[in-house]
């Protein structure tokens, strides 16, 4: 199974190395490299009432604070102000959302009760009774909605598990409804994975489609998002609760027609009564979590936040964040576990942006976006190398080549891959399992004597990962930020196909 997802992960450090600058390219308005079909309507920051010295404030604040982004789409009044991919990610890569599949995953539901497939008062006991024959009297009266809000009764998130995960069919709903909830169904929330989960499969029953497959045929579809995948767990349920991939403008696109009450163009695309309820506060969720953006409250599969906004977000740095009053969305994508204080920077230098007078200026900050990169590895390049490393589970080879290095690398999972290495610059490639792949990017130097270092980012997914390699023949790998959740190694990050 591909990686779990989580909203607030804990507390972690951050590699830092030397930034090599990219070269300048010109970001707005580049229609060629937009990722669908329909891309959003763009304007100048200045020209929405968008302080363009905000942006700036609000990306120096990052950079104080060491935090990552891959991706940032910032709209006003529905339209596209500022934009920016940090290369080597570029704005068609579909990176793994983690949990902000959730807020996904919950419109399905939307359409599949606007269809009269089924109604927010199921109980899950009913619209599982083929297998469900040992379900409390608590846990009986689970509902659909309950799932949405988060508030099925459970205390702990323990009553999803990888083993119950594995089970076939519809069987893992006879285990894990026969765990009787310690609180009270409607009331009792407790972030987990096993409601979205339940969500996906209630929808697949109910209509014989898969969540994935019903937004890309009434949503994705009308919004001219073309590309989506969705993980799937080993008995290939989708898994609803993480492991959508979507291309950043494709998240803003969605996230801009919640904020557009589910209407596009004229068009009704998402369904009155949902779109109203999923950004209601259901249930408190102030006595089981610490930060304050996540104490406000939660809707179905969005949390309220300290501004009178709400939003999905996912583990790493995942945000679609809603801003009714300043009438804007802002969609970022990144690697990092200090998501508070991603949402502090926001609220502290991008909110006073919106109808401020001007004090910045647009082309300024269309420059600056458009060189956005991740730093490069900083070192020497070395003379020509052939060596050989290895350590208990993988083994590497390097060799240089014109542009940097291209480096072999075998591992434990059955991989045998290439993958060429910039020096000073990012290069892309494939690494290839058995069904499946990863598009990477990698940088590389010479960082001491004898100690090569090469970073290999993830465009599949918000990681990375740095190969340490040292003239004794010795060779190491190891997490850039932290590990993923659910995966051990980068093959655990891999799309199927």
């Amino acid at each position: 199974m591909s990686s779990t997802g989580e909203s607030i992960p804990p507390q972690g450090s951050r590699w830092t190395s030397t930034i090599h600058t990219q070269p300048p390219v010109e970001n707005r308005a580049r229609l060629a490299d937009v990722s669908i079909d329909r891309p959003l309507a763009r304007a100048l920051p200045t020209e929405a009432g968008v302080d363009p010295a905000g942006v700036h404030a609000f990306l120096d604040g990052l950079a104080r604070r060491r935090i990552d982004l891959h991706s940032l789409h910032l709209l006003r009044r529905g339209r596209l102000v500022a934009e920016a991919t940090w290369a080597p990610y570029r704005p068609d890569d579909a990176p793994l959302l983690y949990s902000l599949s959730k807020t996904f995953c919950s419109a399905a539901v939307g359409l599949a009760v606007a269809d009269g497939a089924l109604s927010y008062d199921d109980r899950l006991v009913d619209l599982f009774a083929d297998v469900v024959t040992d379900a409390g009297p608590i846990a009986s009266r689970i509902r659909v909605r309950d799932c949405l809000a988060m508030a099925t009764g459970h205390t702990s998130d323990t009553v999803w598990n990888p083993r119950v995960a594995q089970a076939p069919g519809r069987s893992p709903w006879r285990t894990t409804l026969g765990v009787e909830p310690d609180g009270e169904p409607g009331a009792t929330f407790c972030y987990n994975q096993w409601a979205t989960w339940t969500l996906a499969e209630v929808v697949r029953h109910a209509t014989g489609s898969s969540v994935l497959d019903l937004l890309r045929a009434r949503v994705f579809g009308p919004l001219g998002i073309t590309h989506a995948t969705w993980d799937t767990d080993p008995a290939r349920r989708v898994l609803g609760f993480s492991g959508l991939r979507l291309a950043p403008e494709a998240i803003a696109s969605f996230f801009q027609l919640l904020a557009d009450d589910g209407v596009r163009d004229g068009e009704r695309i998402l369904p009155v009564e949902w779109v109203t309820r999923h950004r209601q506060r259901h249930v408190e969720t102030a006595p089981t979590q610490q930060n304050p953006d996540w104490a406000q409250g939660y809707g179905w599969q969005v949390w309220h936040d300290t501004h009178g906004g709400y939003r999905g977000d996912g583990a790493f740095g995942q945000f679609g964040i809603i801003m009714p009053t300043q009438e804007a969305v802002l969609v970022l994508t990144g690697l990092t576990l200090r998501m508070q204080e991603v949402l502090d920077e926001v609220w502290a230098s991008l909110l006073p942006a919106f109808d401020r007078p001007g004090t910045g200026d647009d082309h300024q900050l269309a420059g600056r976006l458009a060189r956005a990169a991740l730093p490069t590895v900083g070192g020497e390049r070395g003379g020509p190398v052939h060596l050989s490393f290895e350590n208990r589970t993988n083994r590497w080879h390097l060799m240089d080549d014109a542009d940097g290095w291209q480096l072999r690398w075998v591992d434990a999972d059955g991989g045998d891959n290439r993958i060429p290495v910039g020096f000073g610059h990012w290069r892309r490639g494939e690494m290839t399992w058995v069904g499946r792949r990863l598009q990477v990017a990698a940088s590389g130097a010479w960082v001491g004597w004898g100690h090569w270092v090469g970073h290999v980012v993830t465009l599949d997914a918000p990681h990375g990962v740095l190969v340490r390699l040292r003239d004794d023949g010795s060779g190491r790998m190891e997490w850039v930020e932290s590990a993923p959740l659910g995966a051990t190694s980068l093959a655990g990050l891999a799309v199927r196909g």
